[in-house]
């Protein structure tokens, strides 16, 4: 049984901290009300009280060692967060990233000790929160957790039998091919159902077809140019699979944009953007919607939003 903190009570957090507290000691840092019981809730079962302990960042010097730190807040806080609790990790510890996107793995790993291993999770787990204290798990996805330093790569069978418990695990020894497949699926939904307000399903309709298939393409030749074999083929089908599978959710930068949150766009089709401009390769159809994406929020333009 494995200390697990987890960095964030965003949907994927109170996701994971359920599954993860099945067999774990698990504490949530967060920044509403450590004292409110959280729920996870499936379908139309019966909502689940997460056997999780909430804490402030103020108790967090008070906790017991951790073996583990999983941070699941938004690709642009990670590095915050990093800074925050940094001094307060065990020296040991492993440290675990995920989020939507790119970015954030050499930017932390540049500052553990010899002694902290680094990893990072994707996950298609589908989740929203339906109010602030409960997630409502909408879809089944795969996780896939890989190493991103030298002292990972030579733990990675303590890290994946801790977290073996959470639904369809796996462990890879390329995990940026993984993450990079996983950034052509936030490229073909993210920004497209945040700006035309619509869920995940119907991103399927005929005129969508041409902006996602130029958007992958551009993000296929950047993977290409990165050393990484991702066929546009490929990239295709699975987002339009992720699009079935998950029809009738609302994406995360949906809901973002929806309530005017900051997203990860800058992550998503802002990295497309940053390097095809290092390595010289035009991406007209990621700088639009990045751009738009940038727009809605400076306008701070709010939809209704209608829980699925």
């Amino acid at each position: 049984m494995a200390n697990i903190l987890i960095v964030g009570d965003g949907a994927i957090g109170l996701l994971l901290s359920h599954f993860l507290s099945a067999s774990h000691n698990v504490s949530v840092l967060t920044r509403k009300s450590p004292t409110n019981t959280r729920f996870y809730s499936r379908g139309k079962g019966a909502s689940k009280k997460i056997d999780a302990h909430f804490i402030a960042l103020n108790q967090l010097n008070k906790a017991a060692e951790f073996d583990v730190v999983l941070f699941t807040v938004k690709a642009f806080q990670v590095l915050d967060a990093f800074t925050q609790i940094k001094p307060l990790l065990p020296s040991h510890c492993s440290v675990v990233l995920s989020h939507n996107g790119m970015g954030n793995v050499d930017e932390v790993n540049s500052q553990l000790s010899t002694h902290q291993a680094l990893y990072f999770l994707t996950t298609s787990i589908a989740g929203f929160k339906s109010n602030q204290y409960i997630v409502q798990h909408t879809g089944e996805g795969q996780s896939v957790i890989g190493a991103c330093n030298e002292l990972a790569f030579q733990n990675s069978a303590p890290i994946a039998d801790i977290f073996k418990v959470i639904p369809s695990l796996k462990f890879t020894n390329n995990i940026q091919q993984l993450r990079f497949e996983k950034l052509l699926v936030n490229i073909a939904i993210n920004p497209l159902s945040a700006l035309s307000n619509v869920k995940n399903g119907e991103l399927r309709a005929p005129k969508y077809n041409a902006i996602i298939f130029n958007a992958l393409t551009e993000a296929c030749n950047i993977a290409k140019a990165q050393g990484l074999n991702i066929p546009l083929i490929k990239a295709l089908n699975t987002a339009y699979k992720i699009m079935e599978l998950t029809s009738d959710n609302y994406s995360s930068m949906q809901q973002d944009v929806a309530h005017c949150r900051e997203t990860e766009i800058s992550a998503i089709c802002g990295y497309i953007s940053q390097q095809g401009k290092l390595h010289g390769i035009p991406t007209p159809y990621n700088d639009e919607l990045f751009v738009k994406i940038q727009a809605k929020k400076k306008r701070g333009i709010n939809y209704a939003y209608i829980n699925s």
